[in-house]
């Protein structure tokens, strides 16, 4: 190969690597404008569980699985609760007396879900707690999959849901006295009030986070 032949096949080679190198950069500002692309391990919002309607399937404390969705056509009280919280103690009765006041009269039902597998004794200390309790509506027992799929970072947690299964308003923490018992006679009412926020500031005493346990 002659030494003409060798410079024409340098300046060939370098004009192709200036070509690419243009290109690379062209393409880098190009990409830097570009919205980056959605991680599927990304968490999304939850809002359509309450536009399309609330639904969880869990086991029963009998061993039978409750689904939500059998309810529908019934207003629906979920109570998201442990034996080991004090504020859940403070509410359960007013839950007891509504169920037995307006379930047969008014078709009222109550769902109570106990957090004690997430965090706790787990499901044997449920049953002495319902029979000192005189629980009389169905317990779910929840796991950590559920709570996070429902929005419930703290305990109690009280969903007030329409005959169409949509969330009609949410209470956490044990609330202010009779502060149950009158969202449940809007919900029977059919009045939609607001819903609160998942983690109010002003409640602190009152409400137990078990965000933190995953």
């Amino acid at each position: 190969m002659s030494g003409r032949q060798g410079l024409r096949i340098l300046a060939i080679v370098v004009s192709l690597a200036l070509i690419a190198g243009a290109f690379f950069n062209l393409d880098f500002l190009m990409g830097s404008k570009r919205k980056p692309l959605l991680r599927l391990d990304t968490p999304q919002p939850t809002a359509s569980r309450v536009e399309d309607g609330l639904e969880f399937i869990a086991p029963g404390l009998d061993g039978k699985n409750i689904d939500l969705s059998s309810y529908r056509g019934h207003p629906v009280i979920v109570d998201f609760w442990a034996t080991w919280c004090g504020p859940c103690r403070k509410q359960i009765p007013e839950l007891v007396a509504l169920y037995k006041k307006y379930n047969r009269t008014r078709g009222l039902v109550i769902i109570g879900v106990s957090c004690d597998l997430i965090q706790g004794d787990g499901a044997k200390a449920v049953a002495p707690f319902v029979e000192e309790f005189q629980i009389n509506y169905p317990i779910a027992l929840a796991d950590e999959r559920l709570v996070d799929r429902m929005g419930v970072e703290a305990i109690p947690t009280t969903l007030f849901v329409g005959p169409d299964g949509k969330l009609v308003s949410r209470i956490v923490g044990a609330g202010h006295a009779g502060e149950i018992s009158n969202n449940a006679r809007r919900l029977l009412d059919g009045v939609k009030g607001p819903v609160s926020p998942s983690k109010p500031d002003d409640i602190n005493g009152h409400v137990i986070d078990i965000s933190v346990v995953k």
